[in-house]
């Protein structure tokens, strides 16, 4: 059992296609791998230097100014969401405190002793939904390439399930366990 085409058998030519559809699979997994870890948007330390500030600020700007979402910028964001977390939580608890200060004095103790706690309340909330955030944007990263290594393993299978299919279909055609020369029992 030859090919024509080749002169090289059948089974050496189907297990040789198997193998580069095997060796495409894992070069092309490799590849969107290494990939993903390079698209990781790098850390952004904004607070380094004036030149990383500014280059900080141009990210962030860039990321404010994608209203079609096309890259994404959590972690450029991030720092300044903090910031502005943080001065949300300092900014609140002593609005408060003068709001109530003005009405009374002894509302303005009460609110004093409140602001702290408040404080460090609205702080530890913003920290906590940043954190959510961002570990949800690495979810949904590796979700994605999940995906797409699903995908190519469905594609390498479905290329492997034809030649399996045929294979099946050839050896339930072999009739081995019947003899044709066999008289009936009696």
């Amino acid at each position: 059992m030859t090919d024509e085409s080749d002169g090289i058998p059948a089974a050496d030519s189907a297990e040789r296609a198997t193998e580069s559809r095997w060796i495409a699979w894992k070069t092309s997994t490799a590849r969107r791998f290494t990939r993903a870890s390079e698209e990781e948007e790098p850390r952004a330390e904004p607070f380094e230097s004036p030149r990383a500030f500014g280059e900080w600020s141009t990210r962030a700007a860039r990321g404010l100014l994608d209203v079609q979402f096309r890259r994404p910028a959590t972690t450029t964001l991030l720092p300044l969401a903090y910031i502005l977390g943080l001065a949300f939580a300092l900014g609140i608890p002593i609005a408060l405190t003068i709001l109530m200060w003005q009405l009374s004095a002894v509302l303005g103790v009460l609110a004093a002793l409140i602001a702290v706690p408040l404080g460090l309340t609205i702080a530890a909330v913003v920290r906590l939904l940043l954190e959510f955030l961002v570990n949800a944007s690495r979810l949904a990263t590796r979700v994605e390439h999940i995906s797409e290594l699903a995908d190519d393993l469905f594609q390498a299978l479905s290329d492997v399930a034809e030649p399996v299919n045929q294979l099946s279909e050839d050896v339930r055609a072999v009739q081995f366990w019947r003899f044709r020369g066999r008289t009936p029992r009696k």
